[in-house]
């Protein structure tokens, strides 16, 4: 699988390489903690019949529903695999589409069933298991800092142009004085 790098080399001292001569990248190690986590979830919800997107999307929909068109914004999904994910969660009888009489009729809502409300509790579960032991590993200063610098981080992004973030070199050098090119 190819992974994709930012232009500059952060070199961070780290516990194996206290000098910070590291190749980490923010990005290469986000994605790669990401993609173990996202296989880890994979193997559990493919046991019940569900994929990692069809849990998640159970474990943001509250018991008074969830607007159809709010689904794929929540959850940073695109529209065409929300309306898949929804299409086989339907099908399988752990939610239901409908309208809220006397409103608006193009307004679609889409709610759990008893069937995916028990999905749903278990889904919880198996997250709040991993989040504890993630705890029970790093303490809760660790875990504290750990989202500090994801805030940190997505509000860079959220705050940059794609240009400022990918090319603006000098930008990123004056914020970080310890970068190497790659």
């Amino acid at each position: 699988m190819h992974a994709y790098y930012i232009y500059l080399t952060l070199g961070m001292p780290t516990t194996n390489n206290p000098a910070g001569k590291s190749k980490r990248t923010v990005c290469f190690d986000t994605r790669l903690t990401w993609l173990n986590i996202a296989r880890m979830y994979h193997f559990e919800a493919e046991s019940y019949g569900l994929s990692v997107s069809s849990a998640y999307l159970l474990l943001h929909i509250e018991a008074e529903g969830l607007p159809v068109t709010q689904v794929a914004p929540k959850l940073g999904m695109e529209p065409s695999s929300t309306t898949r994910t929804l299409n086989k969660l339907e099908n399988d009888g752990l939610i239901e589409r409908y309208r809220i009489p006397g409103q608006d009729r193009r307004q679609v809502m889409v709610r759990l069933t008893p069937q995916g409300i028990a999905a749903r509790e278990l889904a919880k579960e198996r997250v709040r298991h991993f989040n504890r032991l993630v705890r029970n590993r790093l303490g809760d200063a660790k875990l504290a800092v750990f989202f500090e610098c994801m805030d940190t981080i997505n509000g860079l992004i959220g705050s940059l142009s794609p240009h400022q973030l990918m090319g603006n070199a000098s930008l990123q050098a004056s914020t970080h004085p310890n970068t190497v090119e790659v």
